[in-house]
């Protein structure tokens, strides 16, 4: 990319880096960097595609190209060398030296002052601005010929800048480190009762790694650093370290997690091919304490009465599509098992109690301990079977005393027919035939309707010229019903069945049909008579002149 304000005059407005940027900001003669008012910071916020928005981006990242282009070759050229995060662009670093240089080849010629006092101008050619990138000055003929390239290593690019202060107070020669000097001071009291103590302390340390700076001196890590930090150290106490895991012994935890399940499982599956209901691990029930061994059975009675109340669910939802006839009939029985089922509570109760501490025989075999074992868990069984059954007697007197309850009486809807009391008596012929003619022409029938006033009192073709319509039924522009004068918002078509007409000879004022039975309503949506009349009524308008439809 070229340089693009070559021809372009210098004004007293411009900002010094507004010709020498190539700045494309038009509507203000400063340039994207002058122009820039944020505060200055060490790092800018920059979106990154996949992450979002992050603090890694420079201030001149957002400029337009060519000042983005101009401040990174300036920098580039910058001797001695400065980081992104220790500018203040427009001012750090300064530019003065090169901006002065770079006029000197937009105005073509040098101002050289003699030691008499004396001033001449001194021509200044070089190539054309248009080759030269932003931030680069352009080269001159001889360098043109000699095929030097024109870039930040360029000496001529190259201007030397000041030392900023907080380069001026780092120490030129590096210090000693905080890491030596804990050292020096483990040798010098290696014997005194702390060095273990100290020697913790320096391992601590150890494990944290410290960044060196340019001065060589070592900083502590900062808060991201150190977050990734321990994330490496929770995989690694996880998944072990680089070298762990490169071992050809090496086996992932969670190999180890899913190998561990799958032994359960094939455990599982081998008692129950084999047909045992007791886990190996409850082999050892009587070495536990009483209170341990009291909890546990508590645990397996509660989860025998969950396993009650399941079965009784469901006993009860099958209930509502299959009889149950052998069901419980009376109440005596009711009360007898559940009497009986007190009694094996408190008989289980009354065993736990009295169960020795199986903690202090620690001098029995093993023998004795497994068959103790076996005949506590036979007599578990044995309660637990008389605990079902008096659960199932409870249920089973639920389930009667919910068949003894009335049934309540299906409720019939009524049905809807023509012989109802409040019905009318049918008219005559002739109260049902209905003057349709016209009140336009009186030469049609009327068969348009319009709402909201329900007015059926035009023909087609006088309905098109008094009420245009557009999409079928909606009023091409404010007009009013002929009969009541009210603002007509829609207009349908009605259609209406019947052979017995009245001719026009016999009847010159009008045309009069008989309407015995209502086909369909078309107005442009196909609707019969009574779906038209009740359209008619629920929008407020008065009755249609149309008799009602006779159903045979």
């Amino acid at each position: 990319m070229g340089t693009l304000t070559a021809g372009c005059p210098r004004l007293d407005a411009h900002c010094p880096h507004k010709l020498a940027t190539s700045c494309r900001l038009t509507s203000t003669p400063n340039c994207c960097g002058c122009a820039d008012e944020r505060p200055h910071s060490r790092l800018y916020r920059v979106y990154i595609d996949g992450v979002g928005y992050v603090q890694r981006g420079t201030r001149w990242q957002s400029y337009c190209w060519f000042c983005k282009e101009f401040w990174n070759n300036r920098l580039a050229a910058t001797d001695p060398p400065l980081e992104a995060a220790q500018t203040q662009i427009p001012h750090i670093p300064d530019q003065s030296g090169f901006l002065e240089r770079w006029t000197e080849f937009h105005q073509g010629y040098r101002i050289v002052t003699h030691p008499d006092g004396s001033e001449a101008r001194i021509a200044v050619i070089g190539e054309p601005f248009s080759d030269v990138s932003p931030g680069f000055l352009p080269r001159t003929v001889d360098q043109l010929r000699a095929g030097r390239e024109n870039d930040a290593a360029r000496p001529d690019n190259v201007f030397r800048r000041r030392r900023l202060t907080s380069e001026d107070e780092r120490p030129a020669e590096p210090q000693q480190s905080i890491e030596d000097a804990l050292d020096s001071l483990l040798e010098g009291i290696s014997d005194d009762d702390e060095a273990p103590e100290l020697v913790a302390t320096e391992a601590q340390n150890a494990d944290m790694p410290r960044e060196s700076s340019s001065g060589g001196l070592s900083r502590p890590l900062t808060r991201t650093e150190t977050n990734l930090q321990r994330a490496r150290d929770r995989l690694i106490r996880v998944f072990g370290s680089r070298e762990d895991v490169q071992r050809e012994d090496y086996e992932s935890p969670l190999s180890t997690m899913y190998n561990r399940a799958e032994e359960r499982y094939r455990q599982a599956e081998e008692r129950r091919t084999t047909g045992e209901t007791t886990d190996p691990r409850t082999d050892s029930l009587n070495d536990l304490p009483r209170q341990e061994r009291r909890e546990l059975e508590e645990q397996i009675l509660w989860g025998v009465l969950q396993d009650s109340r399941r079965s009784f669910s469901e006993r009860y939802q099958e209930d509502n599509v299959r009889n149950y006839a052998d069901s419980l009939s009376n109440t005596n029985s009711f009360n007898r098992r559940m009497e009986a089922s007190n009694a094996a509570m408190a008989e289980l109760d009354s065993r736990n109690r009295t169960v020795p501490d199986n903690s202090t025989s620690s001098s029995n075999t093993t023998s004795t301990s497994s068959s103790s074992l076996r005949t506590s868990l036979d007599q578990i069984t044995s309660d637990l079977s008389r605990l079902q059954a008096a659960t199932d007697a409870v249920a089973n007197a639920r389930i009667a005393l919910v068949r003894r309850r009335p049934v309540r009486p299906f409720f019939a809807e009524p049905t809807h027919t023509l012989d109802q009391p409040d019905r009318p008596p049918p008219l005559t012929d002739a109260q049902m035939t209905k003057k349709l003619d016209c009140q336009v022409c009186y030469s049609q029938i009327a068969d348009i309707a319009v709402l909201p006033c329900g007015h059926m009192v035009m023909c087609q073709w006088c309905a098109d010229i008094v009420v245009p319509v557009r999409h079928s039924h909606i009023p091409a522009r404010p007009s009013k019903c002929p009969m009541c004068r009210k603002t007509v918002k829609q207009r349908f078509k009605i259609h209406t069945g019947g052979d017995d007409v009245v001719s026009k000879d016999s009847q010159p004022a009008g045309v009069e049909a008989e309407s015995t039975s209502a086909e369909a309503i078309d107005a442009d949506e196909d609707l019969d008579t009574d779906d038209a009349l009740a359209r008619l009524r629920d929008l407020g308008g008065s009755a249609l002149e149309v008799g009602e439809p006779e159903y045979m």
